[in-house]
């Protein structure tokens, strides 16, 4: 809701830098308290206008360097006005849907007491729209700096279904092959048993984010909401459209907190009374 809210979020509008800084700031809310977390805009991006990524991370227990990112991006666009730093481009389920997921994922995590043996990032990427700007730098920053990256999880576009369709499915193209078997694992493991089912789609194109880590030489997979959204990149991406429910994004808040911890190696936390969990 908030997220829609902007004329836009264009990555070379003010709305487009106002909005990153405002997700920024709820993720420092959500993780307030919390010493082995942190916050940072990403601004080391030559083209993506004033617009950073947000990028929360949450250092690992004993296995710090080794990296897991949970990945959305923040910008919209309208195909219509493209160019325009004043057009209008709620972008409600593409892509404020995934960031709302990302949003949910990490405070569901963290308000359970959550720590990860490896360190976790959450990412919002700045300009996708006009090519995957954000995440190419930032993933071709962590390939220079040798930041061993084990998985990526891309969700862009989580909030429409129409019709007896599969709740989510797997993005064939531009991903890594062991990585998604691991997903489809994951998937059975934890949201089959819950009656949710999977299927698959092929891009034909990088379509999001996962093929700038992907590209960079880093395990990147993407899960894509059941039905394709055909008002994207329109003045009617609303929620409106969408049934004024985020209910289809809840299957992929359940995947994103499997994956963290699966892939985080979540911590084993002593009980109080010495017994473990």
């Amino acid at each position: 809701n908030h997220l829609s809210s902007y004329r836009n979020r264009y990555y070379a509008s003010s709305y487009g830098k106002t909005s990153a800084e405002w997700i920024r700031t709820h993720w420092q809310t959500i993780a307030a308290g919390r010493s082995d977390v942190t916050t940072e805009l990403f601004t080391a991006c030559t083209n993506c206008g004033t617009q950073p990524s947000v990028i929360l991370t949450i250092q690992g227990t004993d296995l710090p360097n080794e990296v897991v990112v949970l990945g959305a991006h923040l910008d919209s666009i309208n195909s219509s006005t493209r160019n325009d730093p004043n057009q209008l481009a709620p972008g409600a389920d593409d892509d404020a849907s995934g960031i709302a997921t990302l949003t949910e994922t990490l405070r569901i995590a963290l308000a359970d007491g959550w720590q990860p043996r490896r360190t976790v990032k959450f990412m919002g990427y700045a300009a996708e729209e006009v090519g995957l700007r954000g995440s190419n730098a930032i993933a071709q920053s962590f390939r220079a700096s040798g930041v061993n990256v084990v998985s990526v999880l891309q969700v862009d576009m989580t909030n429409y279904k129409s019709g007896a369709v599969a709740d989510m499915n797997l993005i064939s193209d531009y991903s890594n092959a062991a990585l998604k078997n691991f997903f489809v694992a994951l998937f059975d493991a934890y949201l089959a048993p819950m009656g949710l089912t999977r299927g698959s789609v092929t891009c034909g194109y990088a379509c999001s984010d996962h093929a700038s880590w992907t590209s960079a030489g880093y395990p990147a997979a993407m899960m894509a909401e059941p039905t394709f959204f055909t008002r994207l990149h329109t003045t009617t991406d609303t929620l409106a459209y969408m049934g004024d429910s985020a209910a289809v994004s809840v299957n992929f808040a359940k995947l994103g907190l499997a994956f963290v911890g699966e892939l985080g190696k979540t911590h084993t936390v002593r009980r109080r009374n010495g017994s473990q969990p």
